[in-house]
């Protein structure tokens, strides 16, 4: 029987995009309540079915000598831009450090790994970030470092509507549009989260190709922001807490609805 290493699990989070990193190499994004959890076993299987746990466990077989296997348990929708495979790689890496002992940060070895494995691209370190610490970061995802920490206020709540597959275009035509997206970055940068949030989804939205009508729903509602999270299908709204309930209903006649809340960094970890 394989047996699970007693305590060395790790829980990290789902998040949605402020700022997509591809198209300046800057990203951010802010952790959500949809969580994983990996736990690391004794047994290791030939293939897991995931091409990203498979690639963390043969990166850290390589420089460990021995061999993991993993259970996953995932609350986040996958395919979505919800960052679902960063929360599980950093999740199962932090594992994986305290088993080997290892040193390394979960989310630089992420972004590593994914890229090394053609699965991100750009590694997604911002979107690692927040599922690691929550919070929400600004990172400079071509030198995997951190810029700033980015406020956000906790007494908000996101409406998701998740419907339809990924858009169109390649999400690397995104860079073509790149100055564009240098404007969310500045408002990031300055402090103005939302409006930065608002632009980038908008401009995700236009260009991989997706239908402006659930955004539009969510403005009409009185989101603070909407748009396309990471590079789709997802559409958020986001609202002050209370204020969401509309939509909710609006979201609900047009697909599989979804209400989540940030997740808060905490500097104690």
């Amino acid at each position: 029987m394989e047996g699970i290493h007693e305590g060395i699990c790790s829980v990290s989070h789902g998040g949605i995009s402020i700022l997509n990193g591809i198209p300046t190499g800057y990203g951010a994004a802010v952790a959500v309540n949809l969580d994983v959890k990996s736990c690391i076993n004794d047994c290791c299987a030939e293939n897991s079915g995931s091409a990203l746990v498979d690639a963390v466990l043969k990166y850290f077989h390589k420089y460990s000598g021995v061999k993991h296997g993993a259970k996953i348990s995932s609350r986040i929708p996958a395919g979505m831009g919800l960052k679902s495979s960063s929360a599980v790689s950093v999740s199962l890496i932090a594992c994986l450090l305290r088993a080997t002992g290892i040193s390394g940060y979960p989310p630089r070895l992420s972004a590593i790994i994914s890229r090394q494995a053609g699965l991100s691209v750009t590694g997604a370190f911002d979107d690692a970030v927040a599922a690691y610490h929550g919070g929400s970061f600004l990172t400079n995802n071509s030198s995997m470092g951190i810029e700033q920490w980015l406020d956000f206020d906790p007494d908000t709540v996101f409406v998701l509507l998740l419907k339809g597959r990924r858009g169109t275009e390649n999400p690397e035509i995104l860079r073509s549009h790149a100055p564009e997206f240098m404007e969310a970055l500045r408002l990031a940068r300055s402090g103005d989260v939302t409006g930065a949030m608002n632009l980038n989804g908008r401009l995700v939205a236009k260009y991989l190709g997706y239908g402006m009508d659930s955004v539009m729903a969510a403005e009409r509602f009185g989101a603070i922001a909407s748009g396309v999270s990471g590079n789709g299908p997802a559409v958020f709204g986001l609202f002050k807490n209370g204020e969401e309930g509309p939509l909710i209903d609006e979201f609900a006649r047009m697909g599989t609805t979804l209400v989540v809340r940030p997740v808060m960094y905490d500097s104690s970890d």
